[in-house]
Order: C-alpha cells, then sequence, then structure tokens
C-alpha cells in the first residue's frame, strides 16, 4: 500500500455511501475526524490574479452514536475576496439497519456523479489539483449538493450498490441546494447504482439519474433530467476513472428540450521502487453546452481541457502537485495555465 492508501482506508470510514458504511463495531459513542487543507500557486495567460492563494480548510467528523446510529458532519473555511467564509457542506444522519438498508438524512454530495461522491472537500483527497469543472463546486452544471433522505446499501450474495433519494431540488441559485426548503412543490429524486465485481478489486461500473423541476424567482423555467455513467479502474498504481454526464433541461412553457452532454477521462501511474511516492497522471475534459438551453443560457458555456500534472506524496500525509492546463472556455482561445499546489491531511484521535 502506498504512502497515502493507510490513510485513505481510515477515510473510507468517514464516507457516507453503501462501499464504505459496514455496520461498525465500536464503543459507544465514538468520534472520529480529520482536517484537510490546502495552498497553491497559479499562473494563467490573460488574468491578473495570478500569485498564492489559501485553499479551502476542511473537517471531516464521523460519529457512531450506537451500533446503528452514525452522523457524518463536514465544515469547510473557504477565502473570498471579502474575508472567510464558513459553510456546511455535509450533514447527514444515519440508520444502518444492515448492509443491504441504511437510510439516512441530511445534506449529501449529490450522488449524480462518481467524482461528486467520491471525493469531497480536502484537495488531498484526490490526485488532480482540482476537480473536473462540470462538477466542480459552485458549479452550476449539476447540483452539486442536495438536501433530503437516502435509501441505499448492496444486495447480498451480489456486487451491485444501489441508492434511492428524494429532497429539495436546486435553490433559486442554481448552483446552491435547496437548504431552506423547496422552491416549487415539485421534490428532485436521484437514483444511482453500481457493480463492483469481487473478482475484479477496484473495477467499478455504474451510472445514475437525478429528476427535478427548475424554478428562478417563483418561476417554473424547465423541468430537468440528468444522466450519467461511468466505468472506474483504481487497483494497485492505476487510478483510471471515465465518466459521462448528460443534462437535459425541457422548457415548462413549451419547446424542444436541449441537452448538454459533458465527459472527462482521469488516467493517473503510481511509479514502482524508490520513486513510489510518485504519481504522474493526465486528463481530458470537455463540456459542450446547447445553446438553446433556458436554464443555462446566460450561466455556462462550453468547455474544454487538456491536463497534465505530477502528485509528490512528499510525507504520509501531505503532498506536492504539478499541473499543467490547456483550456477553452467558449469560443474564445485556448489558455495556457500552470498550478502548483501543497495539501495536507491531519488525523485527529477520536474515542469514547
Amino acid at each position: 500500500m502506498n504512502r497515502s492508501g493507510t490513510v485513505l482506508a481510515l477515510l473510507a470510514a468517514l464516507a457516507t455511501t453503501p462501499s464504505s458504511a459496514q455496520t461498525p463495531q465500536v464503543q459507544t459513542p465514538f468520534l472520529q475526524a480529520f482536517l484537510f487543507g490546502d495552498a497553491q500557486y497559479s499562473e494563467q495567460e490573460g488574468t491578473v490574479n495570478d500569485g498564492f492563494r489559501l485553499g479551502q480548510m476542511v473537517a471531516h467528523g464521523n460519529a457512531s452514536l450506537s451500533e446503528r446510529v452514525v452522523f457524518f458532519g463536514e465544515l469547510s473555511i473557504s477565502a473570498r475576496s471579502s474575508g472567510y467564509s464558513l459553510a456546511m457542506e455535509r450533514a447527514i444522519i444515519r440508520y444502518e439497519f444492515s448492509d443491504r438498508l441504511k437510510v439516512s438524512a441530511g445534506r449529501y454530495h449529490t450522488p449524480v456523479s462518481h467524482w461528486n461522491t467520491e471525493y469531497h472537500h480536502g484537495l488531498w483527497l484526490q490526485g488532480s489539483v482540482a476537480r473536473p469543472e462540470a462538477i466542480k463546486f459552485g458549479s452550476s452544471y449539476i447540483p452539486v449538493h442536495f438536501v433530503g433522505a437516502m435509501v441505499e446499501g448492496n444486495l447480498q450474495g451480489l456486487p451491485l450498490y444501489y441508492g434511492v433519494g428524494v429532497g429539495n431540488g436546486r435553490g433559486d441559485n442554481i448552483a446552491a441546494a435547496g437548504d431552506v426548503g423547496d422552491v416549487n412543490a415539485r421534490s428532485a429524486f436521484v437514483a444511482s447504482a453500481s457493480i463492483r465485481p469481487r473478482s475484479l478489486f477496484g473495477f467499478r461500473v455504474g451510472g445514475a439519474v437525478y429528476v427535478d423541476r427548475i424554478s428562478v424567482g417563483g418561476v417554473d423555467l424547465a423541468d430537468e433530467l440528468i444522466t450519467s455513467a461511468h466505468i472506474v479502474w483504481k487497483r494497485g498504481p492505476v487510478d483510471a476513472v471515465a465518466e459521462f454526464i448528460n443534462v437535459a433541461h425541457e422548457p415548462v412553457a413549451g419547446g424542444p428540450s436541449e441537452s448538454s452532454p459533458a465527459y472527462y477521462v482521469h488516467f493517473g501511474y503510481r511509479l514502482s521502487g524508490d520513486a513510489s511516492d510518485v504519481m504522474p497522471y493526465m486528463r481530458y475534459e470537455d463540456m459542450d453546452i446547447s445553446p438553446g438551453d433556458v436554464v443555462f443560457t446566460g450561466l455556462l458555456g462550453d468547455y474544454a481541457a487538456f491536463i497534465a500534472g505530477v502528485r509528490y506524496d512528499f510525507d504520509d500525509l501531505a503532498a506536492l502537485k504539478l499541473e499543467y492546463r490547456s483550456e477553452e472556455f467558449g469560443a474564445g482561445p485556448r489558455v495556457d495555465a500552470f498550478y502548483a499546489q501543497a495539501s495536507f491531511a491531519i488525523p485527529v484521535a477520536g474515542g469514547s
């Protein structure tokens, strides 16, 4: 196992997905927590905001209230032009009947994208400097957060994992969740499933669907249907994932449905021997926004990027990433950018 693998295994206990949420066999109560942070330097053609930047400071906490009741929370502190802001990213209370059935309620990372539920806040967790553009935090492309209730688990004897949820849809600001209630009378619905064969450890294939009605300023704009599919191979030195997402909007006032697809392909490979702390990686991304989309017009444009970088785990709980990007925003020319990022994780001792 590589240097970061041990801590990633511990982080599995903090996750809220069925793959990592086994029935806890711990004393009551029990608390486990992690702190994450990062700082980076960036240079991009045509911008005046080059320089150093302090990234998010993030706290993950998992509390086993009993053998079946678990609470998970995630807080972030982010740098803004006016100062620093504190945000509740996730807060989930879950009752675990068994591995086959877990019922929870709270604020989630919407399970409509693999990356969105695999890599949470805390950039040390992921191999690259940033998320893919289509699913970055604060993006309007997909609802990154979801407030509601979920039923999830894995079917006994089968490598099938499922999740079904209902809750508040997007807010008036469609990049935000409906934290204080739904903006219309239409609840959002999300369902996901994945297959993880035991004979192919590290392999995963799955997909998801999300349905909602988008309203802004009290006006119903469109019925939204999001579908996605992903394939993952994460075993030994290989870290590979490909994902396709399609967002379709059908105007409530009438007219044709408009689809805006996006995809990314990410591949990383950890070197061996004395260089086992080094993982080169590359990624290609593409997002094609329909010009007739009643929701995205004026908010999002096309995007394409080629990314190449290297991650160096210079300590068990700290990493340095160097990354080059060649990006194209809308109809503009390609822009070159360079990023250097240092990130870390701090396990906080817990107990009963």
